[in-house]
């Protein structure tokens, strides 16, 4: 059976198996000595499917552009905004990202966040973040909170993405348990229709949630097909997210 390996020496969970406890941090990379490439996820509310094309977390549209109660000041390392119409669990963002979109100063900073408790919809809700502000924030400021990408990834839906593809699924995951994903290399992908060899391989819009297809100006790729698709098959494809 291949292992995991990198820098690190020590690999708590086989890349074959799935966890209901987390036994690395999520994100991390891991490789074989063939140099495949493997992120270590928690999968969200529905299982996540052997061939799948994986995305991030959805976005949240009302934990985005929001604002602050107060500036920020240089070495801050909490941070109060006002959320939308949607609650936030606790814990949701530790681990994602805070960007600040606008403002007279402090623009263009991204600070990851540490934790958070819950909050209701409408709600007020101060983030401890792992870094500080480095530049103040002054005039008409707005925020956005971003999950990270590997906390609660889910099945790319038809259609329309609501997230950032991340990887393929190598194996089942149960809902809400750990494991690792594809990011690049060889792997198998469900295809949408006959799709050819050497073509790009991209997510969505497909007939199929999950499924790649070739490469169109509305997808977002994630691959090349390594051989010519059969319908609804797995087929190998080689994997060039990370």
């Amino acid at each position: 059976m291949s292992a995991l390996s990198q820098a690190t020496e020590i690999f708590s969970q086989d890349m074959f198996t799935s966890s209901a406890t987390q036994q690395h941090v999520l994100g991390e990379k891991g490789y074989t000595p063939d140099g495949r490439k493997f992120r270590y996820v928690k999968a969200g509310a529905s299982a996540l499917v052997a061939g799948d094309v994986i995305q991030s977390p959805a976005i949240v549209a009302n934990h985005v552009n929001l604002t602050p109660t107060a500036a920020a000041a240089v070495g801050d390392k909490t941070i109060t905004v006002t959320l939308g119409a949607t609650a936030a669990t606790a814990s949701q963002y530790a681990g994602g990202y805070l960007t600040v979109e606008i403002g007279t100063t402090g623009a263009g900073q991204t600070l990851r966040i540490k934790d958070h408790p819950a909050a209701s919809s409408g709600a007020t809700l101060t983030l401890t973040l792992e870094d500080a502000f480095y530049v103040a924030t002054s005039g008409t400021v707005t925020v956005s909170l971003v999950q990270n990408n590997y906390n609660g990834v889910i099945q790319c839906p038809i259609t329309t993405l609501t997230g950032t593809p991340v990887g393929v699924a190598l194996t089942a995951i149960p809902a809400n348990n750990f494991g690792w994903i594809v990011s690049g290399g060889i792997t198998g992908v469900k295809a949408d229709g006959i799709q050819t060899v050497g073509t790009t391989a991209c997510a969505v819009p497909s007939a199929a949630a999950g499924a790649a297809k070739v490469m169109a100006a509305t997808l977002f790729p994630i691959g090349t097909f390594c051989k010519t698709t059969i319908t609804t098959q797995i087929t190998p494809c080689y994997v060039t997210l990370d």
